[in-house]
């Protein structure tokens, strides 16, 4: 997510960049919602500031017997208590705008990305190999797989369509191309193989750029309800302990049991999602962390099954064994100083060629 504060300083920047990628100039209006918040969240800070003075005063006026005075203070205070929430929540709702705002931008190019408006404007800065020129007319792949064990109606059967049940040597095949992968990029490019989960909170995907502008093309799930059935047994056992006990359920046991309901009304509310790819756990397993630089740089790896729906390739390649909802990908994830970055992109593209 863009840093607001960023914009506020370089917005004559921030909108060419922005022009570069063919969006439309953000950075005023970005400006007057942010200096809206701001001023909102000064006037709840100074009305906190002044109930919280004014409720000391009506002590003091007391201690002098200045009943009146107490009296018109208290009016005041509860003025400001009446006032606070419609604030707060103007306050919290301006927030919540500019977070919604800032989160589908996209990325400013980089200095070197030249212009354009689609991929006709690229510019090839490499290339690897000789493309191969042939004596016939080359098959395309969906009408070959089938005899060599790539099995389009079984996955079709069990799961929809882009999905694919591999058999035999193709699986084999399958199987070993990643373990090659793994040993590659472990043995002589210096990664550490991880096996993170492929289900991860909202925290993880909107960490890694996949919420909110990608969320259509993602599976999420949804927690079974059991949960509150597995909270309520834990208190029901509780609640017998203590009465079994000849004590009432104490402060503190009832304190817990709120908790754990809250608890179990986010479990329920907050799905888990399937990741798109395992840059998405790599990347997250640092989020929030305080790295010590000279442990720099990390470089991970995984092989792991990703999921996406594909929501937008409606139409398009519909054959074969392109856009499936699941496949498996060995990522390359390297966590740098921001300095240090396009050395290692260089690096970590030139491991990544090793396996051509």
């Amino acid at each position: 997510m863009h840093d607001i504060r960023f914009i506020r300083e370089n917005p004559e920047g921030f909108d060419a960049a922005l022009a570069r990628r063919g969006a439309d100039p953000l950075a005023k209006a970005l400006i007057a919602l942010d200096e809206e918040r701001r001023a909102v969240t000064t006037q709840v800070q100074v009305a906190q500031s002044r109930r919280n003075e004014a409720s000391k005063l009506i002590g003091a006026a007391m201690a002098k017997g200045d009943k009146d005075g107490a009296e018109a203070i208290k009016v005041e205070v509860a003025a400001i208590k009446d006032a606070m929430p419609a604030l707060e929540a103007r306050a919290d709702e301006l927030a919540a705008k500019l977070k919604a705002a800032l989160e589908i931008i996209p990325n400013l190019p980089a200095d070197d990305v030249p212009n354009g408006a689609g991929e006709e404007d690229n510019v090839e800065v490499a290339r690897w190999g000789t493309p191969r020129s042939f004596d016939f007319t080359p098959r395309e792949h969906a009408d070959m797989a089938p005899a060599l064990g790539m099995d389009f109606e079984t996955g079709a059967r069990l799961s929809g369509a882009r999905f694919t049940f591999l058999r035999g040597d193709l699986a084999r095949l399958h199987r070993a191309l990643g373990q090659f992968m793994l040993d590659v990029q472990t043995r002589e490019h210096g990664y550490e193989e991880c096996n993170p989960p492929v289900l991860v909170k909202d925290e993880a995907m909107y960490g890694t750029d996949k919420l909110p502008k990608f969320a259509e093309d993602s599976f999420a799930t949804s927690r079974n309800l059991s949960t509150d059935a597995v909270v309520g047994a834990i208190f029901d056992h509780l609640r017998s302990k203590a009465e079994s006990n000849g004590g009432a359920l104490t402060s503190e046991l009832l304190e817990w049991e709120d908790k754990a309901a809250k608890l179990a009304l986010n479990l329920r509310n907050q799905p888990l999602w399937l990741i798109p790819t395992s840059e998405v756990p790599l990347t997250a397993s640092v989020m929030g962390e305080l790295l010590d630089e000279a442990a720099l740089p990390m470089r991970l790896t995984a092989l792991t099954l990703c999921f996406r729906s594909e929501a937008g390739a409606a139409g398009r390649d519909t054959r074969g064994f392109i856009r499936q909802h699941q496949f498996e990908k060995c990522e390359l994830v390297s966590i740098v100083r921001p300095e240090d970055s396009e050395a290692e992109h260089q690096r970590m593209t030139r491991a990544a060629e090793t396996i051509l």
